[in-house]
């Protein structure tokens, strides 16, 4: 078989197509990273999705993503330019992770990032945009989601693959 730049190389035991934790991980990390990673939320999930699982779609739950949000939304935050006010953050959400959310659930939890220190405000007219305040505390908050997704998914596929 031959590698395919920019992709993990497979071990034996999973060139049958299947992900090792040790491939997310370095996915995740931009390890394997040879070209400028793309920006915007879209495209940042879509080559991800496409560096993992090549030969399907990844589709995420929206209770997954609502379990998360907090991480979720310091991550549109960081990597969009534009529309990083509530209801454009709402929309990304909705366009690039299929969650639709209430302004109820959004708004508190911008909130919530504000008071801790992570978010800080930009009163623009009739609206806030929010920018990342302080950038460890959010990539702390980003970091522990991932590590704790990356610890369920790793104990998913030991199970799933001795079923």
């Amino acid at each position: 078989m031959t590698p395919v730049p920019g992709r993990p190389e497979k071990s034996e035991e999973d060139r049958d197509g299947g992900v090792t934790v040790e491939m997310l991980y370095r996915e995740l990390s931009g390890e394997n990273s040879s070209v400028e990673e793309p920006q915007s939320p879209e495209h940042l999930l879509e080559a991800v999705s496409d560096a993992l699982f090549p030969s399907e779609r990844v589709d995420l739950d929206e209770s997954v993503v609502k379990g998360n949000l907090e991480a979720v939304l310091l991550a549109l935050v960081a990597t969009q330019d534009r529309n990083t006010h509530g209801k454009g953050l709402m929309e990304t959400l909705s366009t690039s992770f299929g969650a639709d959310f209430s302004p109820g659930t959004v708004y508190p939890c911008l909130h919530d990032l504000e008071d801790e220190g992570c978010l800080e405000t930009r009163e623009l007219v009739r609206t806030k945009e929010y920018a990342v305040h302080d950038e460890d505390l959010s990539r702390e908050h980003i970091e522990a989601a991932a590590q704790q997704h990356l610890a369920l998914g790793a104990f998913l596929k030991r199970v799933s693959d001795n079923l």
